[in-house]
């Protein structure tokens, strides 16, 4: 109807006049350094950077005792003297009840030896499971219904205050029959909770072919074990076959995301400058994201009040990688797009051109990363240990993502016309070609 006579977008910053290019020098010294300390963290940590999902091993999630609950630090430095190399990290309980759960991912694959290891480690502090039977009945002995099945006539209830899997408990019912005499006695174990085959119940039905005294003294000695037995919430085993097709694969999947993202940068602006500027940005902030991970080692003492933990380099924190890789070429495509439309028809790009095109955009580009940030400072602060290690990567990589667009990616674009483009050094014949 023609009531619309202009649109207009709200500003967070008026006209800005900041010379950025003028800084490039110091900024591109500046993440050579950042780089290199990065580089020299990783270094030192060795093999010990990679968690289990590219190293092999096992984690477990352990938890403490009413009373007996300890620091992470003191955790660390106790799992620290029994594995050569381990991870902990602590497991918010929905109740946020502190100090309780820890979670702890070691390269050693033997899964029993690191649950000694930790019982040795926190001797009577692990929470056990503590079970408690209901009253045991008998049936008279029926006839056989077929040839080979064998009847069960007596039942008893067993209750857990911590879910435990038929696999767990089969094993130490197992245990107790043979130490009672009975090792080939007949026994099954139900369930009336739903997918109990694969999942742990808090409550289990024993039905055997021993006489009511005879399980009575099974189930006290089951008893008497899980009181000493302590609970793992978790655990899991990474076979080094699988952990080594992990780190191929992750490899490949950064490498061509790169490769992928030169050859639409070049078919987009038709300039090899502007795919090279754009990937080395990317391999930056990779490199730096990296480095912080390899850092947080060295940090995690002095920063444990920003929540700044052991990271290592895990499946989670590949996919932040990757997720920053995407998050930064998108800023820096808008720049880049602005800074065709300030060349326009001009025969090569000067300091000017490439200063106006971040200003212009500078507004937008804080808008949108100020967004990410907050939410993945959310992420970080509250969405818990399963998530920590990708959301301070993706923290990382927000803010270095909108520096490398601002200082590497673009001043970049500017220094590789001469190299690539066809525009001499003096900046005053020729019109960069497209590649």
């Amino acid at each position: 109807s023609g009531w619309l006579k202009r649109l207009s977008m709200a500003r967070l910053l008026g006209q800005t006049n900041v010379q950025f290019v003028k800084w490039a020098p110091v900024a591109a010294t500046v993440s050579a350094a950042v780089i290199l300390l990065g580089a020299l963290a990783a270094s030192r940590r060795g093999s010990e950077l990679f968690d289990i999902d590219f190293t092999g091993g096992t984690s477990v999630q352990i938890e403490f005792k009413d009373g007996q609950e300890l620091p992470i630090a003191e955790v660390r430095r106790a799992v620290s003297g029994k594995f050569r190399s381990a991870t902990v990290s602590s497991v918010t309980l929905a109740e946020g009840v502190a100090d309780r759960r820890f979670k702890i991912d070691t390269s050693n694959q033997d899964q029993a030896e690191v649950e000694q290891l930790l019982q040795e480690a926190f001797p009577g502090r692990m929470a056990t499971y503590g079970m408690t039977s209901g009253e045991i009945t008998s049936s008279p002995a029926a006839e056989p219904a077929a040839e080979g099945v064998v009847d069960l006539p007596t039942t008893v209830q067993l209750m857990f205050p911590q879910k435990i899997t038929r696999a767990a408990l089969t094993g130490t019912l197992q245990a107790a029959l043979e130490a009672e005499g009975a090792g080939d006695a007949e026994f099954a174990l139900t369930s009336e909770e739903p997918a109990a085959a694969s999942k742990p119940c808090g409550t289990w039905d024993l039905l055997t072919s021993l006489d009511a005294d005879q399980a009575r003294r099974v189930v006290g000695r089951m008893s008497a074990s899980f009181a000493e037995t302590p609970v793992y919430l978790s655990a899991n085993a990474i076979g080094g076959k699988v952990a080594g097709n992990t780190r191929v694969t992750a490899i490949y999947a950064l490498a061509a995301s790169l490769g992928l993202i030169v050859l639409y940068i070049w078919i987009r602006f038709q300039n090899m400058a502007f795919g090279l500027a754009a990937v080395v940005a990317l391999a930056h902030d990779v490199l730096v994201a990296l480095g912080c991970l390899a850092a947080s080692r060295f940090l995690a003492p002095f920063m444990g009040w920003a929540l700044v933990d052991e990271f290592r380099i895990s499946l989670d924190v590949v996919a932040a990688l990757l997720t920053i890789v995407g998050f930064s070429i998108n800023d820096t495509i808008v720049i880049f797009d602005r800074l065709r439309e300030v060349r326009g028809k001009a025969r090569y790009l000067t300091k000017e051109m490439v200063d106006r095109a971040l200003n212009q955009t500078l507004s937008r580009t804080i808008l949108t990363s100020g967004t990410a940030f907050l939410a993945v400072l959310i992420l970080y602060a509250i969405g818990g240990a399963g998530i920590h290690a990708f959301a301070f990567t993706m923290l990382i990589g927000v803010v270095v993502g909108t520096y490398s667009s601002i200082y590497i990616a673009t001043p970049l674009v500017l220094w590789l016309q001469h190299r690539v483009g066809g525009v001499p050094a003096t900046g005053q014949v020729g019109v960069p070609q497209p590649v």
